[in-house]
């Protein structure tokens, strides 16, 4: 017997050959937990699942900390009514084969989790953890839908020296990792009109990243959903919090349609600057959203704000940047109508001679293009004693190698940046935008800005725009066009320089179409 060309085209390899005929394979028989009849416990029904089962989870809290290795669909009875809790972490879901499992999680919570990590060093996913396969490679492909992820975290319980042979005062620095406290995924992950709150990278760490999540190898999509409330903080050996929020150096990231608000990365610590010699690297990044090691980024519809940074160090060189968000190098960027408003940044340290100026809510360090986007109402504020200390205003970039920037129809408005030092020096640059690469401005409102210092030595330049040499001292130029550039101000305590209200530049500079009107104590200097 010939089956139709057509249906054996659409049954492909779910057809089978029984006694010389083809049939299609047998459905995956559904099951359920809770109810009558079904299973008692989330992991027995998980066990005996066949791949591609559908598991419906009755309204009630079931134990954590179980493990998935196939493919199926987890149903819950909605997020306020069916709680996985407790584990460490919660859930995990595992790529055992060389295929990877696809597996949807829907219309429930996860919540309670505490992960250690296998070894007490590299905690990963207080909440949910999404393996990597063999060798590394990518993990499943994970879909979480209606989904609450909450009150989970990753804290490590040991420590080994620096890999990278760092000095401290004992000699090699100590490692922990604390790193996706709510989720951790090196699989393909899809959060769908989802919530992650209240989840923290936290504990006796050296490194902490992705208090909501943290993503890696595959893509990250994250849609109609909120990241709020989450926290990056490592105590005791901290030297790095990066994104209370989110943390993806996944192969490509995505969010839309969704808000990332009320995130922090805090790093508070006491290690001095140069324990043997050698300056110690301490630094808060990516308070709401930090993006890592390129890939292609799109952000659009999507608010992003409230986050914050905290940088403590008065004995060190701390440093901190991109309060609201942080793209690293080699990422292809593309922001839209999306907001970054209302975040703020704080920085406590003995100098930041060496490391540059902390500051700015979106620190963008690769080419791509901003449109329609409003950048409002953010603080910078970096103080110290008696060293010098420098910051940089609302949108910063400086690549490692400048490349193109381009800005449409932007609004940077009513943000600050402010440096203080009670006995020594304090420097500001560009209090709504700071440049030091290429950047092209089309149709941006740059309004209200302030670039302010605080010291016996003080200069402040640039309230609205900086453009020169800092970081990178080669390729910088900007172009201005059909923009607006009123009422910033370039501020300093009484006997500093204030130099540029509207503009401070030393780089070549166009402008074309645009009106440099009403700043203080000038216009622009430089032009």
């Amino acid at each position: 017997m010939t089956m139709p060309r057509g249906l054996a085209a659409v049954l492909g390899a779910a057809a089978l050959s029984v006694g010389g005929m083809t049939a299609p394979a047998a459905a995956a028989v559904d099951s359920c937990v809770g109810g009558p009849g079904c299973h008692s416990s989330l992991q027995s029904a998980i066990d005996t699942a066949q791949p591609g089962a559908t598991i419906r989870i009755a309204a009630g809290t079931y134990a954590g900390g179980v493990r998935i290795a196939k493919s199926l669909r987890l149903v819950g009875a909605g997020s306020g009514r069916t709680v996985i809790r407790g584990g460490g972490p919660v859930v995990t879901i595992d790529t055992t084969s060389s295929t990877r499992p696809t597996v949807v999680i829907s219309d429930l919570t996860v919540t309670g989790g505490v992960a250690h990590g296998t070894d007490g060093v590299d905690a990963f996913g207080g909440g949910i953890l999404i393996s990597p396969g063999a060798s590394g490679a990518i993990g499943a492909t994970v879909t979480l839908r209606n989904v609450v992820v909450s009150d989970n975290k990753t804290v490590p319980t040991a420590v080994s020296p620096s890999p990278s042979g760092v000095k401290c005062p004992d000699g090699d620095c100590p490692y922990a990792g604390s790193r996706g406290g709510g989720i951790a995924s090196f699989g393909t992950l899809t959060i769908e009109r989802s919530v992650v709150t209240r989840n923290g990278a936290v504990g006796r760490a050296s490194d902490a990243a992705g208090g909501g999540i943290y993503a890696a190898n595959g893509a990250l999509t994250v849609q109609s959903s909120a990241v709020i409330d989450n926290k990056g903080a490592p105590v005791g050996i901290g030297r790095f919090a990066e994104a209370g929020g989110i943390f993806t150096s996944a192969t490509a990231t995505t969010i839309q349609g969704s808000v990332v608000s009320g995130n922090s990365s805090e790093l508070v610590t006491s290690w001095p600057m140069r324990p043997q010699g050698e300056l110690l690297d301490m630094a808060a990044m990516g308070g709401g959203i930090h993006i890592a090691d390129g890939g292609a980024v799109t952000i659009e519809d999507t608010k992003i704000v409230g986050n914050s940074i905290l940088a403590d160090d008065p004995a060190g060189e701390i440093y901190a940047f991109g309060s609201g968000i942080l793209v690293d190098d080699g990422s292809r960027l593309q922001i839209s109508r999306t907001s970054i408003s209302r975040n703020r940044l704080v920085v406590r340290t003995a100098t930041s001679e060496d490391v540059g100026p902390s500051g700015a809510a979106a620190e963008i360090d690769t080419s791509g293009t901003l449109n329609d986007v409003q950048i409002t109402d953010n603080t910078s504020t970096v103080s110290t004693i008696d060293g010098q200390v420098q910051v940089a205003g609302a949108v910063a970039t400086y690549p490692d190698n400048p490349k193109g920037l381009v800005l449409t129809r932007v609004v940077v408005r009513d943000n600050s940046a402010v440096a203080r030092s009670r006995t020594g020096s304090a420097r500001a640059f560009g209090g709504g935008i700071l440049n030091n690469a290429a950047m092209d401005l089309r149709s941006v409102t740059i309004q209200g800005n302030k670039a302010a210092a605080y010291a016996p030595d003080a200069s402040a330049q640039g309230g609205g725009i900086f453009n020169g040499p800092l970081l990178v001292d080669q390729g910088i130029e900007l172009t201005i066009s059909d923009s607006t550039i009123t009422g910033n101000a370039a501020v300093t305590s009484a006997g500093g320089s204030a130099q540029g209200g509207g503009v401070y530049t030393t780089a070549p500079l166009t402008a074309s179409g645009t009106r440099i009107a009403r700043n203080q104590p000038d216009q622009c200097h430089g032009c």
